[in-house]
């Protein structure tokens, strides 16, 4: 048996002993279930509400507050006298039972929690279950490796160790080891209220609070500058003539959602709606936490007047009548269908025209430059003399023609035609 390269089983069991009375169990513990915490919560972030509250409601409230107590109450019994030439930051002076470490766990834990809200909110990531979690798993780590040193340094006979076999024998000697059978069935009904209360709270706390469930739907435009803005609809437009905007969907609902986008277009009468008419439909797939943008054109079908346009959403389908009273939400705009009038009304004339007309009184007024070759000739009197006849001469002329030939040669004026007959200088 000496060759063997094996050793007797009762020479592991010794050294089995021997090993954890050196090595700390209850902080071996805590640190593998800070991990399966951080792997459930973090990681993997389960869903069930069952079992986030089973494993958070003790990896929130009691794993910082005992590694804390770990780490300010190494030893069993507490330092008798301080040790000649060794001085010491921390030195317990009072010994605890398991009671009251259970106690100052629960309670350095609410104590500890809000020093690492603290520090979240001095960081940018904000306060989500993943930052917490993570932070709460630092803090378990690095306080279960400071407890581990802490109590390593501390002689063996006087190192602090969880017996569990002892701790369940008093635990079940508590609840069962009472003398009626009474009393026993109170203890029992503690122990489940504890239980039940304490599984309440750890849900409470610790199961994913969901904030508010929104869906958000903007009807906007494109500016010069290429940004969309929430204005720039068309005020009035010509029949047949396309509208072109940019719907606009943000989901918040949790999850992620498949929406309809309805556009109609309504016409109202005194104030009532007498038609609406389905322009175009739209499906959309929006993620959780994000906006979405399609862009639509759309052509009303109204000749003439006012009308609304209006964009109709539905989640998860749509009705057979999209209203407004049954779209999930909805959005409008108003615009005026009407034509353009481009001619000229009747008895008026354009400014084109009337400055066109100007110009050709200006250029007939004004001479290219040879000048009238009767100016200077007749004197003021006969040019006046010669205006006054240009005029009612004429209609005069049509009645009595002769007379007035014979009258113009009595007088000695020159008849129709007298401005052909050259002037002697």
């Amino acid at each position: 048996m000496k060759g063997l390269p094996f050793q007797p089983v009762s020479t592991l069991r010794r050294r089995s002993k021997r090993l954890a009375t050196v090595i700390p169990t209850d902080l071996i513990g805590v640190a593998g279930f800070t991990v399966v915490a951080t792997v459930v919560l973090v990681v993997a972030n389960v869903s069930s509400p069952v079992v986030r509250a089973a494993v958070g409601f003790p990896f929130l409230f009691l794993v910082p507050g005992y590694v804390t107590v770990a780490t300010l109450f190494p030893r069993a019994t507490p330092v008798q006298e301080p040790q000649a030439g060794r001085r010491r930051f921390i030195q317990q002076t009072q010994a605890l039972t398991d009671i009251e470490r259970g106690a100052l766990s629960f309670g350095l834990s609410f104590a500890v929690l809000p020093l690492l809200g603290l520090v979240i909110a001095a960081t940018p990531w904000g306060f989500t279950g993943p930052v917490v979690g993570s932070a709460v798993a630092c803090f378990s780590i690095v306080g279960t490796s400071l407890a581990t040193a802490r109590r390593l340094s501390v002689p063996p006979v006087d190192r602090y160790r969880v017996r569990f076999g002892r701790r369940l024998e008093a635990a079940h000697t508590a609840v069962f080891g009472a003398k009626s059978t009474l009393q026993v069935a109170i203890n029992v009904v503690l122990v489940l209220s504890m239980v039940l209360a304490v599984t309440t709270v750890g849900y409470a706390l610790v199961s994913p609070q969901e904030g508010e469930q929104y869906t958000s739907l903007r009807l906007l435009t494109e500016n010069e500058s290429g940004e969309l803005v929430a204005s720039g609809y068309p005020p009035e437009i010509e029949p047949n003539e396309s509208v072109p905007f940019v719907v606009g969907v943000e989901n918040q609902e949790q999850r992620e959602m498949t929406y309809t986008v309805v556009v109609q277009e309504q016409r109202f009468v005194d104030g009532e709606l007498v038609e609406r008419t389905e322009l175009q439909r739209t499906d959309m797939q929006v993620n959780q936490g994000t906006t979405d943008y399609v862009d639509q054109t759309v052509t009303p079908t109204t000749e003439e007047g006012t009308v609304r346009i209006a964009v109709l959403l539905y989640p998860d389908g749509t009705p057979e009548t999209p209203t407004f009273e049954n779209a999930y939400r909805n959005a409008y705009f108003w615009t005026t269908v009407a034509e353009t009038d481009s001619t000229v009304p009747e008895g008026g004339s354009s400014e084109d025209e009337t400055d066109s007309t100007d110009n050709e009184t200006e250029s007939s007024d004004t001479d290219d430059g040879i000048g009238d070759p009767f100016d200077g000739i007749f004197d003021d009197d006969v040019a006046a003399e010669t205006e006054s006849e240009a005029g009612p001469a004429d209609e005069a002329a049509e009645d009595e023609p002769d007379d007035e030939i014979d009258d113009a040669e009595a007088e000695g004026e020159p008849a129709d035609g007298a401005d052909d007959v050259p002037i002697d200088d």
